[in-house]
């Protein structure tokens, strides 16, 4: 398979603890974005000089901001993106409580490709909320975002390699 071109969502994962990335559920088809955003500069124009700037300072590098729709809700997963609580025990949960108090969840996100790519995100902040109707013509979801952030000086915000062999 050529890694000269980057598609095809194959397993999503996260951990918003130390613990590996772990897969989180089932995304609906077609939802998952990279979410790709321009840079931005700052332009400095002179009065002298017309029709161009005299200089472009950067600002800030483009990025990704994955989004996606999570329809496989699993009470033990819910915490991991929303926050709140499990109602019964990890082993045999009965529900899930919403979070009573402002809730900030950031982790370790992974994104593995049909076409062999891993995108690694060492620390997401993550937004997440239910959406969507309750019917008979399809599921509820829950819309998460992914907001890749700094996790210490010198790393990569994300990359994008080969996924390593197995063997």
């Amino acid at each position: 398979m050529t890694k000269e071109f980057l598609f095809g969502l194959d397993k999503f994962k996260f951990s918003p603890d130390a613990t590996p990335p772990a897969e989180l559920g089932y995304i609906e088809e077609g939802s998952f974005d990279l979410g790709g955003q321009a840079g931005e500069t700052v332009e400095v124009n002179a009065a002298q000089v017309k029709g161009s700037p005299v200089l472009v300072i950067p600002k800030k590098n483009g990025s990704i901001k994955p989004a996606f729709d999570l329809i496989q809700i699993v009470y033990t997963q819910l915490v991991k993106v929303l926050g709140g609580e499990i109602e019964g025990t990890p082993q045999a949960p009965t529900g899930w409580k919403a979070p009573s108090k402002l809730v900030n969840i950031s982790g370790h996100a992974q994104i593995e490709t049909d076409s062999g790519h891993l995108i690694d995100i060492p620390k997401a902040q993550v937004t997440a909320y239910p959406t969507d109707k309750l019917s008979l013509d399809g599921v509820a979801k829950i819309h998460v975002e992914l907001t890749p952030i700094q996790s210490a000086p010198g790393v990569a915000p994300y990359t994008i390699t080969d996924i390593p062999e197995e063997g």
